[in-house]
């Protein structure tokens, strides 16, 4: 009889645990695909977007046009601290003035090598098919620009960038390898690869209007992302990038909407609201989804996905089927506005960022590919087509 009772208490315990685990499990798996918020502190959304069904209406920032587009420049910053000091002089005359049609895309490349052995603009039918991992071949093709080496595939910590234009438009792929990599630390920002737009003072996006109307949608048609973990890395994710002005207070904003993740990188990075004390940067960050307080998913866009750890995964060229369009609409950034006014990072409590999006200007719009990495090797791989901005009265 007492060992009877023993093996219900073991099987209690056992049941318990398994219970246990399975609910880990479940609260994991739910929180991988949801913005990362106290749903019981802050309640359901508070409005609906409104979508708006005619495009005639869209004001075109960023053209997917090759035409439209000059060759896309590149920067390498082969640390932290050469990135911070040399990016302003970097970008000199690196800057898109959309009024008069002008658009200079570029290429920042934080802390990947052998950039320095980079070969530009010169016949890549001896490179490494980088296909495989980008859906992208820059051997061949109309090339707008070929970025890499052979070298990039077997460096420590070697990438290669590619843009092609492929029936009119630009397609830009990216790989990032840190598979034999040095140990690193970089929880706060890790190894990027972000395709740009920095505006030109005169030509700051002013997307949303005095009378509560306006909206900022992004485009562009994705490649399957690939992340490949070799150790314990914290993930990686592939987002659209934005940064705001407000020039009545001085304070910016960088916006960040991620469209696919890997691991657990994003719920420490890419979910909230924080205060970067290094460059004394508010980021908002969020996922396209549904429900999300701070961008709307377009009707036409698909849900965020994870990242498949898949080498042989490819997509023949021309063929670019997940669209991913958001929409930051007037509410969309109210709603960050209160939120800090509200509940703000403790490093900037008590600081004035008003609460008229019409004050808001954009100044830089891009894609980022980015490794999070915190001392693990990974490879992360993906690539775009048809990229493309623009302001509208509503949602789409």
């Amino acid at each position: 009889m007492k060992l009877f009772y023993f093996f219900i208490l073991l099987f209690t315990f056992a049941g318990c645990e398994l219970v246990d685990k399975a609910k880990e499990q479940i609260d994991y798996y739910k929180n991988k695909i949801e913005e990362v918020r106290d749903i019981t502190k802050r309640g359901p959304k508070p409005f609906e977007p409104i979508f708006q069904k005619d495009e005639s209406t869209l004001m075109t920032i960023v053209s997917p046009e090759c035409a439209n587009n000059q060759v896309p420049k590149y920067i390498y910053f082969a640390t932290q601290a050469e990135a911070t000091k040399n990016i302003f002089t970097a970008m000199k005359n690196l800057y898109s003035s959309p009024r008069i049609g002008l658009l200079k895309p570029f290429w920042d490349a934080r802390y990947v090598n052998p950039v320095s052995e980079y070969v530009k603009g010169t016949d890549g039918s001896h490179y490494a098919n980088h296909s495989t991992l980008t859906g992208l071949d820059a051997r061949t093709g109309i090339q707008n620009i070929i970025v890499g080496t052979a070298a990039s595939q077997v460096d420590p910590a070697g990438g290669v960038l590619q843009s092609e234009c492929i029936n009119g438009k630009i397609v830009a792929g990216t790989t990032v390898n840190l598979n034999d990599a040095p140990t690193q630390s970089l929880v706060y920002g890790g190894i990027a690869s972000t395709f740009i737009y920095q505006m030109d003072t005169n030509s700051h996006i002013k997307p949303w209007k005095s009378d509560k109307t306006g909206n900022l949608m992004m485009q562009a048609h994705f490649n399957t992302a690939i992340y490949k973990n070799f150790e314990q890395n914290i993930g990686g994710s592939i987002s659209y990038a934005l940064y705001f002005y407000n020039p009545h207070i001085k304070k910016h904003l960088s916006y960040i909407i991620t469209v696919y993740a890997a691991g657990i990188a994003w719920q420490k990075e890419k979910a909230g609201i924080r205060f970067d004390p290094t460059t004394n940067i508010i980021h908002v960050a969020t996922v396209a989804k549904k429900n999300s307080w701070w961008c709307n998913l377009s009707k036409k866009s698909k849900p965020i996905r994870e990242i498949v750890s898949d080498l042989n995964a490819k997509t023949q060229e021309g063929n670019w089927n997940n669209l991913y369009r958001v929409n930051i609409s007037y509410r969309n950034l109210l709603e960050v506005l209160k939120e800090l006014k509200e509940n703000p990072p403790a490093a900037v409590a008590g600081q004035d960022f008003g609460l008229n999006p019409e004050d808001w200007e954009v100044t830089f719009v891009g894609i980022q590919f980015e490794v999070e990495e915190q001392g693990g090797k990974a490879l992360f791989a993906g690539s775009f087509s048809g990229f493309n901005v623009a302001t509208s009265k509503h949602s789409f």
